[in-house]
């Protein structure tokens, strides 16, 4: 892991705020929705931030979008190779497509077949790894390297770089924004994690009197380790888990490097409790989550005493999964 940097180094509000201004017109705002039912379990508030409903689906396209608009004409034309699960790689497909940026993607061989449709339905060029859970990122990032090398284009990594954390920051500053307008404060966020962009661009974001959780599944809580253990470290992975975009085994140099200096504390849910979440989301607020992006509502559900009598907020990421595979949720 490199060394952590001192605080000084992070990005400071107005640099987050300048990235913000520059990305929002081409962002969508999400809603705020309140979940009664969660409220009334942690004799609180519980809201939810739709992050579903952004471009793409998922809050990905904020982070892809910055990035892109920061490279140099020169790499602009050579474009972008990046390996995802899925939500990246729509978000960055879709960014390419609006700044005319060649895109060019490694995905798992069994990523959902909604997220590939999505990232050719935006023009990119998607090449499917052969590769397996655990170690399916580390031969996908291989494959994007060397396709990355043989085309001459910029290499770009999913959630392990400070300007795709900038752009995911967005997420909070509006967030913020929603929250002052309705002159409210937030006790609690949680964010779901795999890489660590999103909770690093959130804890960037609130000060100490909120409380940043990054939430993993069982057997992928990398993030969580390595925030016990003060230094980067390895999940072991091997659950068969369908939180498709939490499925990496170690978090991000530079996302671990911000939420160790931010206070973030881990929490693990188990996989299959995202389905409570995915139903309770449909019927209450007709809003439609993938598992991965319905697992800060399942830690809540879960653990209903840790955020009794405050004011919470829960972001769900992502909307993408399968048709089939939500109705067999939602049915069950």
């Amino acid at each position: 892991m490199s060394a952590v940097p001192n605080v000084s180094q992070l990005p400071d509000y107005l640099k987050l705020n300048h990235a913000f201004q520059q990305i929002r017109n081409n962002v969508r705002t999400t809603p705020l929705l309140k979940s009664d039912t969660l409220s009334e379990l942690i004799r609180g508030e519980v809201l939810i931030k739709a992050e579903s409903l952004q471009i793409t689906g998922a809050f990905k396209f904020r982070g892809a979008f910055y990035r892109l608009l920061n490279l140099t004409e020169s790499q602009k034309k050579q474009g972008v190779t990046a390996y995802s699960s899925g939500n990246f790689a729509a978000g960055l497909s879709a960014a390419g497509q609006l700044l005319d940026i060649p895109v060019r993607l490694v995905m798992p061989h069994d990523a959902p077949k909604s997220k590939v449709n999505n990232a050719r339905r935006y023009g990119a060029e998607v090449i499917l790894c052969q590769c397996n859970k655990p170690s399916r990122e580390e031969a996908a990032s291989a494959m994007a390297r060397q396709i990355a090398r043989d085309h001459g284009a910029v290499l770009l990594h999913p959630f392990d770089d400070h300007e795709i954390i900038i752009g995911q920051a967005s997420v909070a500053l509006e967030l913020q924004e929603q929250l002052a307008m309705s002159g409210k404060s937030c006790d609690h966020i949680l964010c779901p994690v795999g890489g660590g962009s999103l909770v690093a661009g959130s804890s960037l974001v609130f000060g100490s009197n909120t409380q940043v959780w990054a939430v993993e599944v069982d057997g992928y809580q990398g993030m969580g380790i390595s925030l016990e253990n003060g230094r980067r470290s390895r999940a072991k992975g091997h659950i068969l888990c369908d939180c498709d975009a939490l499925l990496a085994l170690e978090p991000g140099i530079a996302n671990l490097d911000i939420v160790l200096q931010t206070g973030v504390r881990g929490i693990t849910v188990n996989p299959q409790k995202s389905h409570d979440a995915i139903r309770l989301s449909f019927q209450e607020m007709n809003l439609v989550l993938e598992p991965s992006g319905a697992v800060a509502i399942a830690a809540i559900m879960d653990n209903p005493a840790l955020f009794e009598n405050k004011t919470v907020v829960a972001i769900g990421s992502g909307g993408n999964v399968d048709p089939d595979k939500y109705a067999s949720i939602i049915q069950a």
